[in-house]
């Protein structure tokens, strides 16, 4: 009897849990906001992958998924449960980053700030390189500063990022990142 109620239970909760959800989504995160759902592009029925905040496009991307950072998200706790407030978003994009490179393709990045309880997606970041990833984040509530590959740090504030260290070209001379 209890393995029953147990089953039930659980059952009930996923879909309470899920109930707002598009069933095409490949992912749904409780945000302050509403349900924000992650779309592939073998889901979408074109060439795109899409973020949807309470069923509504908020942004689209050419690649084949996004991944939001549910692991360095910002976020409150209301009522026992974790809704999410900032986020980064990564993704591979199809189109090329790069003009002058071999490599082509990139780790694009965009911040989601929910805070101002409207989505505010912030300006694509890259590493100049090629493949990367976001080793950490430090969240503030004037502005936030976002490691990639535990060395280039940009800063977001307002919806808006920005490279804040410099990064070496094959040369050795100092550029400024994007």
């Amino acid at each position: 009897m209890k393995k029953h109620l147990l089953t039930i239970s659980l059952f009930l909760y996923t879909i309470t849990g899920f109930a707002d959800c598009n069933p095409d989504a490949s992912n749904c995160i409780n945000t302050i906001t509403g349900p924000l759902e992650q779309i592939t592009k073998s889901h979408s029925g074109d060439d795109y992958s899409y973020l949807t905040l309470n069923g509504k496009e908020i942004y689209k991307a050419k690649a084949d998924y996004m991944v939001v950072g549910e692991s360095d998200s910002d976020g409150i706790f209301k009522e026992k449960k974790y809704l999410m407030t900032k986020a980064t978003i990564s993704y591979t994009s199809d189109d090329a980053c790069y003009s002058n490179k071999v490599v082509a393709h990139c780790s694009m990045k965009v911040i989601l700030d929910l805070t101002s309880g409207k989505p505010v997606i912030s300006n694509e970041f890259y590493a100049d390189y090629g493949p990367s990833r976001i080793t950490w984040v430090s969240w503030g509530k004037a502005n936030s500063i976002i490691v990639i590959d535990d060395y280039l740090r940009f800063k977001y504030a307002n919806g808006h990022v920005e490279q804040v260290t410099k990064v070496k070209d094959a040369a050795g001379t100092s550029i400024e990142g994007k």
